[in-house]
């Protein structure tokens, strides 16, 4: 067996058989399930709270409180009390709330709701939804049209077409597609954060334990510094691509078996809306990133003397990883925007940032071509560098900043 593949499955073995890989996965594990779960969790605890009873009190004289229909979690029930004498059983909690109904000067329907406290964010959109809904039958009916009138107008949709007439121009994508497109790449940039934060703080504090302990010396003497580099960067890689694999794997059993198939077929209409060159370049994108910051993270491992320095040598690493997932999430709401423009040809963020551009705009293909050659490119540059600049930092145990310990190990390289 070669000295790289004794080191690589020494690295590789060793941590998968360790017990933070076992956690780490678990807790992964346990996350996703909850995702899949999560409507029937959810219902344990709210199973218990009883629907809220408003009296609606209706001073229109055009029968507006027959437009209240009761739900799960609304109960309306009509009132003849002044809102006076409802507000008293309101303090009583003989009831959680009144909604007034006026009627305005030019026609329309006026709502005010009395409560004895604030309510919940989500049944104060319920019932801004509900009042919405009357005040549009209530206007229908003062229109006096009729019931086929009055269906039409509830029920009008459309759905508006793109049509590019200029000929060279890309005929552009649907909202429905771009929309998709941005929700998938926010799960990317979000993954790739995870896990690049993850395995670059193992990376690193691994080489710095080896150093640490005197380890190192001993490796070294026995094979070169390119050939322990290659050894732990693929090792390390192995194991994350290990542990993406199987919380991958356990997604789609969970999605194809839980809620009776319900996320499978919610999996399956997003993948039919992705186009195969969006998820190739996004699988690209992913490995690059994982690839390009475990070479940073071996280097800046090999440039502290103890593990406990790790935190601070990553932490710059650490702030652009945070960088470049912030951006993204800025993207969500507009993709088009410069600064998403700038940052997805950025080679430390163009992986978070670049999917997003691709799914949710019409942007040329080219310029896709042209972030992906350009962190190829980085990555390449990396590697070289790495190979040259581990020669002098990983025996460097100079005392002192960064900068000097950066010298010396350029020093030592040459």
């Amino acid at each position: 067996m070669s000295k790289f593949a004794l080191l690589f499955s020494q690295s590789y073995i060793s941590k998968l058989k360790a017990k933070s890989f076992y956690i780490t996965t678990i807790i992964m594990l346990l996350a996703v399930f909850g995702f899949f779960m999560w409507p029937t969790i959810s219902s344990w605890f709210s199973s218990a709270d009883k629907p809220l009873k408003i009296l609606v009190i209706d001073q229109t004289k055009a029968d507006a409180g027959t437009y209240f229909k009761s739900g799960k979690r609304l109960v309306f029930k009509s009132s003849s009390d002044m809102p006076e004498q409802a507000g008293k059983q309101i303090l009583k909690g003989k009831a959680d709330a009144a909604l007034v109904l006026n009627m305005k000067k030019e026609g329309g329907l006026n709502a005010e709701l009395r409560t004895k406290k604030p309510l919940q964010l989500n049944d104060q959109q319920l019932l801004e939804q509900d009042v919405q809904s009357a005040s549009q039958l209530f206007t229908i009916q003062q229109l006096k049209l009729t019931p086929v009138q009055a269906a039409r107008i509830m029920n009008q949709s459309i759905n508006l077409k793109q049509k590019v007439i200029a000929p060279s121009a890309d005929k552009g994508k649907t909202s429905k597609e771009k929309t998709t497109a941005t929700l998938v790449s926010y799960a990317i940039a979000f993954i790739i954060y995870i896990f690049v934060l993850s395995y670059l703080s193992i990376i690193s504090s691994e080489i710095a334990a080896e150093k640490d302990s005197r380890i190192m010396e001993i490796i070294i003497s026995s094979s070169s510094p390119v050939v322990h580099l290659l050894s732990r960067v693929a090792g390390v890689l192995a194991l994350a691509m290990t542990q993406f694999a199987v919380m991958i794997g356990a997604a789609l059993l969970m999605a194809h078996y839980f809620q009776e198939g319900k996320y499978w077929d919610l999996l399956g209409g997003i993948f039919s809306t992705l186009s195969a060159g969006y998820v190739i370049f996004a699988i690209l994108f992913f490995f690059l990133a994982c690839v390009l910051y475990t070479l940073i993270g071996a280097v800046l491992g090999s440039l502290v003397n103890k593990v406990q320095d790790v935190g601070q040598a990553i932490m710059p690493v650490t702030f652009l990883l945070m960088i470049g997932f912030f951006v993204a999430i800025s993207g969500m709401s507009n993709p088009d925007t410069l600064i998403i423009k700038i940052f997805s040809y950025i080679p430390f963020t163009a992986s978070m940032i670049m999917p997003m551009r691709i799914g949710a705009t019409d942007m040329g293909l080219w310029e896709a071509f042209l972030s992906i050659a350009i962190l190829i490119l980085t990555v390449i540059g990396m590697f070289v560098f790495s190979l040259r600049f581990y020669r002098g930092s990983v025996l460097t145990y100079t005392n002192g900043s960064f900068i000097t310990k950066i010298k010396q190990a350029i020093l030592l390289s040459r």
